[in-house]
């Protein structure tokens, strides 16, 4: 009943920071009750499977389809997320991390392991939706990713440094919440606000090259005797002087 379709990675519900991992593709599956962008990330990773990064729109989608055709609530119970290490992980043990850990939507869980070839891997699941007296939607993330070169904490990162960009075209769909108040010294008189800046280096210029030229003597002129060019005439008679040392 529900088509996975392939989307250009432009349209994926999550961007990625510069430097990666990069989106190779994006699949798509539409429900009634939510849509669902698998994010298709690069590798270099010796595991089976694919990295990728799920960002699920729970809400009113606009989607006319049969009323069985629903994805239902995203649940990041522990037993869900067991069943889901066996889906991404099969043979690799996951250890669940006890440190708390959170990202710019909320608090999230994670998993990390070795596989037999070496490759670090990560799971971390995350569900952001904030109470409301009527629901407003809700989204639902999956970040799967093996590396044979980052170590935890880079492939934790990732969790970090990307931003949604996705949403439902609905004025109710809003799993945020309301924005945080603004300081109330912003913009206030007697309130300065100094930020602390970056320490840039800068290379010193390299040294240039003083090439000291002496001045050009002048050339002296040839003094000492003027001999004359010897007359035209007959040398015979002239006697033959021996080379010296003969």
């Amino acid at each position: 009943m529900t088509v996975r379709s392939e989307v250009p990675p432009v349209e994926s519900f999550a961007r990625l920071p510069a430097g990666g991992p990069a989106i190779i593709t994006v699949l798509e599956k539409r429900y009634r009750d939510a849509i669902v962008r698998e994010s298709v990330l690069a590798t270099n990773s010796r595991v089976s499977g694919q990295n990728f990064l799920t960002v699920t729109l729970y809400g009113p989608v606009g989607y006319v389809t049969v009323d069985d055709n629903a994805l239902g609530e995203n649940s990041i119970q522990p037993t869900q997320i067991a069943r889901e290490f066996g889906w991404y992980f099969y043979g690799i043990p996951m250890q669940t991390s006890l440190i708390y850990v959170q990202n710019k939507y909320g608090p999230f869980g994670f998993a990390t392991g070795v596989a037999r070839t070496g490759d670090r891997c990560l799971y971390a699941w995350q569900h952001v939706e904030r109470p409301q007296f009527v629901k407003a939607g809700a989204i639902g993330i999956r970040l799967r990713l093996c590396s044979a070169k980052a170590t935890e904490q880079e492939l934790l990162s990732v969790m970090y440094n990307f931003d949604i960009v996705g949403y439902l075209p609905s004025p109710l769909w809003n799993p945020y919440g309301k924005p945080p108040r603004v300081a109330e010294n912003l913009g206030g008189l007697s309130a300065p606000i100094e930020p602390q800046l970056p320490v840039t280096t800068v290379a010193a210029p390299p040294a240039q090259r003083v090439v000291i030229r002496e001045p050009r003597q002048p050339e002296r002129p040839i003094e000492g005797p003027i001999v004359p060019l010897p007359e035209p005439g007959d040398y015979e008679d002239y006697p033959n002087v021996p080379v010296p040392g003969q």
